[in-house]
């Protein structure tokens, strides 16, 4: 691991300097279990598990170079392993940086977030006989979770710490005083006593008085909430020392069964700024630290185990490569201790940053300038104290409060992209949702979709926001005679900090000419040069009785299967429009394929459309329609699964060959999500689903 780390620190120049004309890769292999340590083996290895975290800090500090951790199941042959590795070596994909690979297939890592009521009781193993070895327990984040605990639990705590326990607060600084009065009367005091007041040593006196002052407080706090509380000198890193004063303490308040890792060390740096000494520092607290608190304890008695790791691992971060590297060890260390012993109750807490002893007051303004929001402590504290909860004792990684700064993309030169991708059915089952004459079709919108989000797959810090001159040539039909290799060309025309346009084509080789399939113009706004979203709402006569939706997809209206259904009610229907009340069915990842939604909810994409066939066939006397291009759509907010919207199709030109419309998806307090301009369908009373 350090090996690697140093690798990294040394290759940086050339990588970078590399990456400004052409593609530079900073690719890792692991082959801990295919699952990203997840796996639930009993023997894989924590240590390569940090991995990830350097690679994911490198993607944000190397903008200019592809960066990918790959974890993949050992038992795989030889040639499958080097075929994925290639496949993901020239994956255009940069916003993907960490995949797994097994038997099962590939993944890749996503959260889901989940709501925690506040002042709902808890089932826990905690009670009052509890004893807690806690390291970092004294001071900052950790004593202040600790706090919360005792008010909740009052159980026994023993905190481990370096700072000197008996040291003697002198009787000036009991009291209230500032940082700047507290050194001037250390001063004044060195100068008493004969001694000449240099900076170090009132550097080290003021360092001890905050360290005691605050061990005090953390004591009495507790002390004052009902639980019982022991301070124990010693460093974590080398708990030898301090094993025959743990003995006592544990005879007193009885065997360990619960540990809290806690302690942690920074040192923030470029990774081409860090020297071995800042490596080891913060390396060994968090490893070392986690095998001496296990090592002191009967593993079998221990009801909990809570290890203090961060978003740092998990996303990355600037400046903290060793950090992240740490983090992510504890955060597999985690998995590995629950596969091992799932009687204990394990988490790896992936704490976001707190507002208060875990960043600097020059990182947290960065952090909310970038918009990412701090822990703040009393809820922080509370959420650690919900952890104990029975309900999650199969969760041993959590990720509790905000995330971090997303990868900067590099702006070089107007680039052409040529990417290759081997479409096949079974690969994606959602097309069988989407069968017309007993063909499964790529939707229209899908294939736009994937124009649109391959662009912004390329730039990581931009999301797709306008989509123009979209065209339909030869659609791709799944019957047999469909393409093994289809090519998603991306050529770019403009590219700027605010916005990069490309012009997309979607092909496929094979003939004397290519074969062009679809075409559109996608435009990707820097994500903070997004507009707001205008306000929209319909105006209708009022005479009309709103219908129910589902008949549709049971009349033969419509052929659209489970994934494609969303329209929910008819609630205004004329000559000029039609409004609809809509709602995206939930298409599980999984059955998405290799059309994942991001940016673009291509499933609801296709529900205007669905309006535009429905009207086509009430006032074109029956006639069916399909998608055939659209002269632009903007994008202003991502449409979620299962939320409730409206849409609106504003007829503008209606003929038998063809209907233009304008349509509008907006929520209930007339927010714009998408709006769509000169959306066209064939006509056609021949065409038969």
């Amino acid at each position: 691991m350090k090996t690697l780390f140093f690798l990294a620190k040394h290759l940086q120049k050339d990588l970078n300097e590399l990456g400004q004309t052409q593609r530079a890769n900073f690719l890792t292999l692991t082959r801990m279990d295919g699952k990203l340590g997840q796996g639930k083996r009993g023997n894989v290895s924590v240590i390569s598990g940090g991995i990830t975290g350097l690679v994911k800090s490198l993607n944000l500090e190397w903008s200019p170079v592809f960066c990918r951790a790959i974890d993949i199941q050992p038992e795989l042959p030889v040639g499958k392993i080097a075929t994925q590795v290639i496949a993901e070596l020239h994956d255009a994909n940069v916003s993907i940086v960490e995949v797994a690979f097994s038997e099962e297939g590939r993944k890749t890592t996503s959260v889901i977030p989940v709501t925690v009521e506040e002042n709902l009781p808890i089932k826990t193993k905690v009670t009052k006989d509890s004893v807690f070895l806690v390291s970092g327990g004294a001071r900052g984040v950790t004593a202040n979770c600790v706090i919360e605990m005792s008010k909740v639990f009052q159980c026994k705590f023993i905190l481990l710490g370096r700072s000197s326990f008996n040291f003697e607060v002198p009787a000036f600084a009991k009291n209230g005083i500032d940082d700047g009065d507290l050194k001037r009367q250390i001063m004044n005091e060195l100068k008493e006593r004969g001694e000449k007041p240099s900076l170090p040593k009132v550097q080290t006196t003021f360092n001890d008085i905050i360290a005691k002052k605050e061990i005090d407080d953390t004591i009495a706090r507790i002390q004052n909430n009902g639980g019982e509380v022991a301070y124990l000198q010693g460093d974590v890193c080398n708990l030898k020392s301090a094993k025959t004063e743990l003995d006592k303490i544990t005879a007193k308040f009885g065997v360990i069964t619960g540990v809290i890792h806690g302690a942690g060390r920074l040192a923030d740096k470029f990774i081409q700024d860090k020297t071995e000494a800042d490596f080891e520092n913060v390396f060994s607290v968090k490893l070392d630290g986690l095998l001496n608190l296990l090592s002191v304890v009967d593993i079998d008695r221990l009801d909990n185990l809570i290890l203090f790791s961060s978003v740092a691992g998990f996303y990355g971060n600037l400046g903290q490569t060793d950090y992240a590297i740490a983090n992510e060890v504890l955060s597999k260390a985690a998995h590995l201790f629950k596969t091992n012993h799932p009687n204990t109750h394990v988490s790896a807490i992936n704490w976001g940053a707190w507002d208060s002893g875990m960043v600097s007051g020059e990182l947290k303004a960065q952090f909310e300038a970038a918009g990412i929001t701090l822990v703040n402590s009393e809820g922080g504290a509370a959420m650690l104290v919900n952890e104990f909860n029975v309900e999650y004792s199969d969760q041993p990684q959590v990720i509790i409060g905000g995330t971090l700064p997303e990868a900067m993309s590099h702006i070089a030169e107007i680039k052409t992209h040529r990417i290759h991708r081997q479409l096949k059915l079974e690969d994606n089952p959602f097309l069988m949702d989407h069968v017309i004459q007993d063909k499964a079709v790529l939707p229209v919108v899908n294939a736009v979709g994937w124009m649109a989000q391959t662009c912004e797959n390329l730039y990581p810090d931009y999301n797709v926001f306008k989509v123009e001159n979209t065209k339909l040539f030869k659609g791709i039909v799944f019957d047999g005679t469909e393409k093994d290799d289809y090519i998603i060309e991306l050529k770019e025309s403009e590219k700027s900090a605010e916005q990069i346009v490309f012009e997309t084509t979607v092909l496929s080789e094979g003939g004397k000419l290519p074969t062009y399939h679809y075409k559109a113009k996608v435009t990707l706004r820097n994500k903070k040069s997004i507009p707001e979203a205008p306000k929209f709402s319909h105006q209708v006569s009022g005479n009309y009785k709103a219908t129910d939706g589902a008949i549709l997809y049971q009349d033969g209206s419509l052929f659209h299967g489970k994934y494609f259904q969303g329209i929910e009610q008819i609630l205004y229907f004329s000559e000029k429009q039609i409004v609809l009340s809509c709602k995206a069915t939930e298409v599980p990842l999984s059955e998405q394929g290799q059309f994942p939604v991001q940016s673009v909810n291509t499933f609801f994409a296709d529900i205007q459309y669905q309006g535009m066939v429905v009207w086509v066939q009430k006032y074109l006397d029956g006639a069916m329609s399909l998608p055939l291009q659209t002269d632009s759509a903007i994008i202003y907010k991502t449409i979620p699964f299962g939320k409730a919207l409206l849409v609106n199709v504003s007829i503008r030109e209606a003929n038998e060959f063809k209907m233009i419309a304008n349509c509008t998806v907006y929520d209930s307090e007339g927010t714009v999500y998408l709006q769509t301009k000169g959306a066209t369908v064939t006509v056609s009373k021949q065409l038969v689903w």
